[in-house]
């Protein structure tokens, strides 16, 4: 007859493979569920322009419509490239949603068993380029030339009539006075005065 103290060993012998079973099971099970359990966050960049280069943070992706995923929410710098059109850039803000948030950042990507898709799609516009402004001055500078060449020649004014017999009026010069010469010892005469002053200068009392 067994001892109570041995029948104690006897069910922990016993009990002890037992556990030693579940826990390779229960680990398994956990690194299915952290396996299964994720988020898929994708951007979907489209443009009305196909094939337009797109840059994410100075980043390059793909042409449009182009797929590219992303790992944190917040802003991000979008660029889009194309020949012939006028290079766009936006900031676009991304909103986290409820489940990125502690305490449910932590089932959403690791404790629930199904896959989440976050996809955000943003459309952007693009515009032709317009012509450079060295071409627009050309174009100025071609019509101002053709239209000097269409107006009319300007008039000359009209000469003065002469009778018939009568000599042509000549300009009247004025009096001209010959300069001494060099080493002659001559003396310049005195400037000519229209209005001479007076002799006498009258005498103003104190």
């Amino acid at each position: 007859m067994s001892s109570p103290i041995q029948r104690v060993r006897t069910c922990r012998d016993r009990g002890s493979p037992m556990m030693t079973g579940r826990t390779p099971r229960m680990v398994a099970v956990l690194g299915v569920l952290a396996c299964a359990g994720c988020v898929d966050r994708r951007f979907i960049i489209e443009s009305n322009v196909p094939n337009a280069q797109v840059y994410i943070d100075d980043q390059p992706v793909g042409a449009a419509p182009s797929h590219s995923s992303f790992e944190y929410y917040g802003n991000y710098t979008v660029t889009l490239v194309q020949p012939g059109y006028e290079t766009l850039t936006k900031r676009v803000h991304v909103r986290a949603p409820w489940y990125a948030y502690p305490p449910f950042d932590f089932a959403a990507e690791v404790l629930w068993p199904f896959h989440i898709k976050d996809t955000r799609r943003y459309y952007f516009e693009l515009h032709e380029a317009t012509k450079t402004r060295t071409d627009d001055l050309l174009n100025s500078a071609e019509a101002l030339r053709l239209r000097g060449q269409t107006l009319p020649a300007p008039e000359r004014p009209a000469l003065p009539k002469v009778k018939p017999g009568a000599a042509p009026i000549q300009p009247v010069a004025p009096d001209a006075q010959p300069f001494p010469q060099p080493g002659s010892g001559g003396i310049l005469p005195p400037p000519r005065q229209d209005n001479p002053l007076p002799d006498v200068v009258p005498r103003v009392g104190p």
